[in-house]
């Protein structure tokens, strides 16, 4: 299973920006694309919900959208059946140990991803920032809004 993150969600709903069409294209995909058992191959991760509510709604945006707007949108991915997954009771211990890995403190609410990924076994992870994942060995990190990117 593949997780999204905050910028592919912030790329599909910003029509600024230069990745709306390939970021749009990708979700409404994954999100349309089901397994033999009805599910969903991808997930959406509580942090990231939060943070794209944030992000998508920044006045610095050239066009941001209302918090109204925000949240039609959260809840049709909700409706859409997607698994929200949660941070667990192993978070901080997970973190630390990940923490452990990195070299500044600005990666920490990255690794707090990682961390929630890892405690709910999710090994994939949908991102632009391929860089900001690369020394986590336990998740395949793919730019799926990359001309090269060849998702299944």
């Amino acid at each position: 299973m593949y997780a999204l993150d905050t910028n592919i969600l912030v790329y599909a709903h910003n029509k600024d920006s230069m990745l709306n069409e390939r970021a749009s294209t990708f979700v409404e995909r994954v999100m349309n694309e089901r397994d033999e058992n009805g599910k969903l191959s991808i997930c959406i991760p509580s942090q990231v919900i939060a943070e794209f509510l944030n992000v998508i709604t920044r006045q610095n945006l050239p066009h941001p959208i209302t918090l109204e707007e925000a949240i039609s949108i959260v809840r049709d991915y909700l409706k859409t059946g997607a698994m929200v997954i949660h941070q667990k009771s192993s978070q901080i211990s997970t973190l630390l140990d990940l923490l452990g890995k990195t070299k500044t403190r600005k990666k920490v609410f990255d690794v707090v991803l990682a961390a929630t990924l890892k405690d709910n076994d999710v090994s994939g992870l949908y991102t632009v920032n391929i860089k900001d994942f690369e020394e986590f060995d336990f998740l395949d990190v793919q730019n799926p809004l990359n001309n090269d990117h060849h998702s299944t």
